[in-house]
């Protein structure tokens, strides 16, 4: 039995093989770890335990003790040409936020990427000894990813979305790809619905996976997939940013005075810059660890990450898929999916320093909020345009 996904590059794809910074390709040992995410993600919700999850994922997907059950490559690579560093995006400044880290100051790429547009065919093929189980979750795990998720360097922020186009088992179709909003709605709620995705179970997952505490929305649908992504970082930048002081006031790219929603973040922190004690980390903090703040008035560092050496970082439980219909049709399909936020007893250190001399160190409690995130997708620019898929 095998089973044939295609798949379309709709936005910049960063993913480098063994020399990053100069080289950008698909290599299957990638894809297969983003297809093993992606397998848990919507396993849990049908095995409930994660130590059921995790047997079967070794199972399939293999472990320090086994192979894995199934082969994987990639075949009919189609237009992934690459486009070196140095592309400017100067006037993106959407892309600009969300691309922290492949994207500078000035607004060029620093690595090079694979180009949206080109598309390529992941084949698995299950081996003799492969668990019963193999056939029902590996093509939704396929489409899991080609309907909520990307691959590369900032995948979560919506670079490298991968839409799936044609899902095929033994050369026979064995789903459609949608063409519509509400055909896409359909086959994301298919899934989820395949998958026993309860409203029932009140409790967060001990991993990021699905439950009933996930939330899924098409936030928008346009034309350009660039520019979609540009506008929900733009929207994202708007929401959590406390601007810069520009002639009194505090300013956003494009010449927008900064909302500061987040305003008690910013004071927090600086209170603590100012010698204050502190008892709690700022409500930022659920977008993910580590999380950095620079004070210009102080000439200070605060720098906020688990406490434990164990637990270096903590990704954005938020994820953000371009998803391509035709080639001038696309749609922002946007992800929550919460879970207990830290291990259980884990704490928060927030850190002062100037010059990488450290100043001052704290530990708090962790306790976030994921209606923080929530809020930001009930924000106006997105009500007329909202399509609530879960729950």
């Amino acid at each position: 039995m095998y089973w044939d996904a295609t798949y379309r590059v709709t936005t910049p794809l960063f993913l480098g093989g063994a020399n990053p910074e100069t080289d950008a390709e698909l290599r299957p040992s990638t894809l297969k770890g983003l297809l093993r995410f992606w397998f848990r993600a919507i396993a849990l919700s049908r095995l409930h335990e994660y130590s059921e999850v995790k047997n079967l994922e070794n199972d399939i997907f293999g472990s320090t003790e086994k192979q894995s059950s199934f082969l994987l490559t990639i075949d009919q690579q189609e237009e992934l040409s690459k486009i070196n560093s140095g592309d400017n995006w100067q006037g993106y400044p959407g892309l600009r936020y969300l691309g922290y880290g492949v994207v500078d100051r000035n607004g060029k790429t620093t690595r090079p990427h694979l180009k949206p547009g080109g598309c390529f065919t992941v084949r698995l093929r299950a081996k003799k000894e492969a668990p019963k189980e193999a056939a029902f979750f590996l093509p939704l795990t396929l489409q899991a990813l080609g309907l909520f998720g990307a691959a590369g360097s900032r995948s979560r922020n919506g670079f490298g979305s991968l839409s799936l186009e044609s899902l095929t088992c033994n050369d026979e179709e064995i789903w459609k790809a949608p063409t519509t909003l509400e055909e896409l709605k359909k086959c994301q709620k298919t899934l989820l619905n395949n998958i026993k995705l309860s409203k029932n179970n009140d409790s967060l997952p001990e991993y990021t996976a699905f439950s009933n505490q996930s939330r899924v929305w098409i936030a928008q649908a346009g034309p350009d997939a660039l520019g979609l992504l540009n506008n929900l970082g733009y929207e994202m930048l708007r929401y959590r940013s406390y601007g810069h002081e520009i002639n009194g006031k505090h300013m956003l790219p494009g010449q927008n005075e900064a909302e500061q929603i987040f305003a008690d973040d910013h004071d927090l922190l600086l209170d603590f810059c100012h010698g204050n004690e502190i008892t709690t980390h700022p409500r930022r903090v659920v977008f993910g660890l580590p999380h950095n703040y620079y004070f210009k008035s102080t000439g200070t560092n605060v720098d906020i990450s688990p406490a434990s050496k164990n637990c270096s970082r903590r990704a954005s439980p938020l994820f953000i898929h371009i998803h391509a219909f035709n080639p001038r049709s696309y749609a922002a399909v946007v992800t929550l999916l919460p879970a207990i936020f830290l291990p259980q007893e884990e704490k928060v250190n927030i850190s002062l320093s100037r010059n990488r001399r450290v100043l001052k160190k704290v530990t708090v409690d962790c306790q976030v909020d994921y209606d923080n995130i929530i809020n930001f997708m009930n924000r106006p620019a997105f009500s007329q345009s909202k399509v609530v898929v879960w729950p």
